[in-house]
């Protein structure tokens, strides 16, 4: 379940980051980026409204006990690795996505981003598709995401199987 969680975080990001690279090279300035970029919000009460989303994205402890059980030859150096490799690659994701998406909308951007998005602007494909990857990833990785709801996910499936022996 959660492959097919990841699997839509990295279709979502590799759509938008395609989608934004051509939206920069079309000639139809009403396709083109936004832009002007500033290093500070007007409204900081509107640009708080993202702080929780982020961290909630790097808040992934409860996950670190399974992680670490589910191991080959697991030790401190190795989930030391993970846990570098996970914060790093969360960052630079966020990092790209953000500034290329702020980059795009400019000031209209809202905290759910995909609000910010407009249908007319977009080709169809790339708003399906958008979309799409983002439903996957919340559909699949967010419940599952907790240690609790995974369990019982688990011995639902797990009570199913055996009904069906």
């Amino acid at each position: 379940m959660a492959l097919f969680g990841v699997s839509g975080i990295v279709i979502f990001m590799a759509t938008f980051v395609f989608f934004y690279i051509e939206s920069v090279l079309d000639t139809n300035p009403f396709n083109n980026p936004a832009g002007n970029m500033k290093a500070f919000p007007q409204d900081w009460f509107k640009a708080c409204a993202a702080v929780p989303n982020v961290f909630f994205a790097l808040g992934f402890q409860m996950n670190l006990f399974p992680i670490y059980k589910g191991m080959r030859k697991a030790s401190d150096s190795r989930m030391s690795k993970a846990v570098f490799i996970a914060i790093v690659s969360c960052t630079l994701s966020y990092l790209i996505i953000g500034i290329m998406g702020y980059n795009y909308v400019g000031d209209s951007a809202y905290a759910n981003f995909l609000n910010s998005l407009q249908y007319n602007r977009i080709a169809p494909a790339f708003f399906f598709i958008i979309n799409a990857g983002f439903l996957l990833s919340i559909f699949f990785a967010f419940p599952i995401m907790f240690f609790g709801c995974r369990n019982n996910f688990i011995a639902l499936i797990q009570l199913a199987m055996l009904k069906n022996k």
